[in-house]
């Protein structure tokens, strides 16, 4: 048993490690990054267009500190067509613009250099200069033809008129690249090797010595913001998991039962119709029926309270939350009941029509003893296959009600860390879960060999 476990630990760890490096890479490919949309807007509050190289200076830091101003891996294969630096260009509509017109004239150096010199000018202007020349920048920015490029550059300077040398820069560069323009450099690929000077790099060194990183939103590791939030979900998705096993076994039971036949015309059409309803709209009908003034209040509506625990009593502590976890624990016992009654159902029934049911049932055991110690025993592998499947749906769902029942666990932090591309979080988040499913597989292999000693010999 010792060589199966550990040949199992063995698998998992490379399997671990490729799905929290896919999960990171793909992070890493969503649009848009942290605080682009506050600390790199002109409008957002102090770092406004008057300070700009502050807020530019600002931002570039919090870049560096976080790494995300580096390469993404070892190394990159792209177009030639594109700036190898164009990972360290903020913000997102910035870094586009350059893609852009890098794509567009086949020439990354002299877009660079245009790019350069248009922002530096940009920078340079008052609130009421850039006002005048706004329209000419957004021709700028979304031009599609050479001669489009020009005319923007023609409008500025009548506009207005400019002898600096920033606005020098801007027509030699705009000139050089037009007249050095390439439309087939984007043809030909560009491999480059940035070494470990990367993001993947410096996220797999942490995991390594044990850490998932900070977060992007408060700096505190995230680690510590899991652990805060992993306890309401946990018993959460513990109770909701014993409850529903234990209430399917029971109705699978009585429907599986010489006279279960009442039963199962009674609960399979009500399974199906339950089964057919979201879990969100499950979720408010319950707020509605159950949590509101105008029905019946029986439970409260709204998060865990606001109510100090410190110098409570672990009874009145688990009085508390069972207040403002049960109606979410009723959520997802009956989103997953029906699935859990049909394949429960559908495992004894297939075991009460072989011989050694009929064997004990003529030996005078009662049905009682029948199903409870020889049925559900024979029933149990494919039981145990199907529980440790049922954690990924457990997890959807969770993040559903955390989110509908404003709970304060996993699934809720989630949802905040993608809307604030907190991707150290999203990252940790799947790791922690992918932990959790790796376990289950884990623990359904050994509960396989103690409920089949064939199994157990095998692995043996």
């Amino acid at each position: 048993m010792a060589n199966f476990v550990f040949r199992r630990l063995l698998i998992a760890i490379p399997t671990l490690w490729l799905i929290a490096s896919v999960i990171f890479l793909l992070s890493k490919l969503m649009p848009g990054a942290f605080g682009s949309a506050h600390l790199a807007e002109q409008e957002a509050g102090y770092y406004s267009r008057g300070d700009a190289a502050s807020r530019d200076r600002n931002y570039r830091q919090f870049l560096e500190t976080t790494g995300q101003d580096r390469p993404l891996f070892y190394f990159s294969i792209t177009s030639a067509a594109l700036p190898d630096s164009l990972h360290r260009v903020f913000p997102e509509r910035d870094r586009d613009f350059l893609s852009r017109i890098s794509w567009q004239y086949g020439n990354p150096e002299a877009a660079a250099v245009f790019f350069r010199s248009l922002k530096l000018w940009e920078a340079s202007l008052t609130e009421s200069e850039l006002q005048q020349v706004q329209k000419y920048l957004f021709a700028i920015y979304s031009h599609q033809s050479p001669a489009q490029l020009q005319q923007a550059i023609a409008g500025m300077a009548r506009q207005l008129p400019s002898n600096t040398g920033l606005w020098n820069d801007i027509i030699e560069s705009s000139e050089h690249l037009i007249v050095n323009s390439s439309g087939y450099t984007y043809l030909f690929p560009s491999a480059q090797w940035h070494g470990t000077q990367n993001q993947y790099h410096r996220w797999l060194s942490d995991l390594i010595q044990g850490s998932l990183g900070n977060s992007l939103r408060d700096g505190r590791p995230v680690t510590m913001v899991l652990s805060e939030a992993i306890g309401n979900t946990w018993w959460l998705l513990l109770a909701s998991i014993v409850i529903a096993t234990l209430l399917a076994m029971e109705l699978a039971i009585l429907m599986v039962r010489r006279s279960g036949r009442v039963w199962r015309s009674t609960l399979l059409p009500s399974l199906f119709l339950l089964d057919s309803v979201p879990l969100f709209v499950l979720a408010m009908v319950l707020l509605v029926l159950l949590a509101n003034p105008a029905f019946l209040q029986l439970f409260p509506v709204y998060g865990m309270g606001y109510y100090n625990t410190y110098d409570a009593s672990w009874l009145q502590q688990v009085s508390q939350w069972l207040q403002f976890m049960t109606l979410p624990m009723i959520c997802l016992v009956l989103a997953n009941l029906s699935y859990l009654t049909n394949q429960f159902y559908q495992a004894v029934a297939a075991v009460a029509g072989q011989d050694f049911i009929r064997t004990a049932r003529a030996k005078g055991l009662s049905e009682q003893v029948v199903i409870r110690r020889h049925m559900l025993r024979n029933a149990l592998l494919p039981v145990i296959t199907l529980l440790s499947d049922f954690l990924p749906a457990l997890v959807a769902g969770a993040v559903v009600i955390e989110t509908v029942f404003a709970i304060p666990g996993v699934g809720r932090l989630l949802i905040d860390a993608v809307l604030s591309r907190d991707y150290p979080v999203i990252v940790g988040i799947v790791v922690v879960v992918a932990v959790f499913r790796l376990l289950s597989h884990l623990l359904s292999d050994l509960l396989y060999s103690m409920a089949d000693p064939r199994v157990r010999s095998q692995a043996s």
